[in-house]
């Protein structure tokens, strides 16, 4: 049996390494990818459960003008300063609050 000599190549080791490295993280981000498209639609949902709750709970601590008001804030097409919404909640704050029966 003839002696054979091996040599060791560490730059085709190093990009070898570095593809794995690379195939792995994609890998992982394809499966979060994937993962997300299943989670998102319920996280979103619950979401907005939560906000129309907090809402509601709002909506009971403010008057009918102040209600009006905001209505037509949000419905119309230009844009609110964030002046005005401070206004908004400056004036809400200061209101005497509702005597609870």
């Amino acid at each position: 049996m003839k002696h054979q000599q091996v040599t060791v190549d560490y730059w085709t080791m190093f990009k070898t390494s570095g593809m794995c490295l690379l195939l792995a993280v994609c890998g992982f981000v394809l499966l979060k990818m994937v993962q997300t498209i299943f989670w998102l639609p319920g996280h979103l949902k619950k979401n907005q459960q939560r906000l129309e709750e907090l809402a509601k709970i709002y909506a009971k601590d403010i008057s009918e003008e102040e209600r009006a008001e905001i209505e037509k804030l949000f419905n119309s097409k230009e844009p609110v300063s964030e002046e005005r919404i401070n206004q908004l909640l400056d004036k809400s704050e200061t209101s005497e609050p509702k005597k609870e029966q």
